[in-house]
């Protein structure tokens, strides 16, 4: 059976349903997921479960739903799940009454019905070339912090100059590569982690990451996802 998605944008909220992709395909289903165009360099190799398929944003938000519903019913999808608790198009099918009691993220899960402990079963495919390489580029001692402080609508306030001052370096997550996966290794090895609600931080969170670290709320807390390990929160 070919499932589609309805999640064409928010790395964040992507990486967020990657496991209920991955639970799809582990039942033998195939999952085709229209994403935005710039993020398919982030999704090539890492997540073989899934067939992105790239759609361009356009000046009203329709690109958010019709696009993804056209291509999805035009590949034979017998069932398509709007995995958003809201969207302001007509007509998108929001299911209100979980969208009032449940985070954005446990909305996710409810409504593809799957159990909302997968979240924390996140399967990628990682190159051990490219991390190894962003790695010998940027880090300079045994003992740095990572800090990822910009998301897609806001920058926390944070000065560094403390962290700073407590470490041999800072390291401060950019866009110079197009895999957000290629900081695994960097971030596994940090001392410390800084980093405000963002793609980031959910890929941190759900791969179980144990390094000390700090969470910089950004929304209300409907909006902030569940977190399932031993995170400071800042904010």
């Amino acid at each position: 059976m070919k499932i589609g998605f309805i999640q064409p944008l928010g790395l964040g909220d992507i990486i967020i349903a990657l496991p209920i992709a991955r639970h799809f395909a582990t039942q033998g289903h195939e999952v085709i997921w229209p994403i935005l165009e710039t993020y398919a360099s982030h999704f090539a190799t890492a997540t073989p479960y899934v067939e992105f398929v790239a759609i361009q944003e356009t000046e009203d938000l329709s690109w958010a739903f019709d696009t993804p519903v056209e291509i999805l019913r035009n590949r034979g999808c017998q069932g398509i799940l709007p995995l958003m608790s809201a969207l302001k198009v007509p007509n998108y099918p929001a299911n209100p009454t979980l969208g009032a009691i449940l985070k954005f993220d446990e909305y996710k899960y409810a409504i593809a019905q799957v159990p909302f402990r997968e979240k924390w079963n996140l399967q990628i495919v990682r190159d051990q070339r490219r991390e190894e390489a962003l790695f010998q580029s940027q880090v300079r001692s045994t003992r740095y912090a990572v800090c990822h402080l910009r998301g897609s609508s806001a920058r926390a306030n944070i000065s560094l100059d403390a962290v700073a001052a407590s470490y041999d370096q800072v390291i401060e997550i950019t866009d110079q590569t197009d895999c957000l996966f290629d900081w695994l290794t960097i971030i596994e090895r940090a001392s410390l982690l800084i980093m405000i609600d963002s793609c980031f931080a959910n890929l941190v969170d759900q791969l179980g990451i144990t390094v000390e670290k700090c969470f910089v709320r950004r929304s209300e807390m409907s909006r902030t996802p569940v977190l399932g390990s031993g995170w400071k929160i800042l904010g």
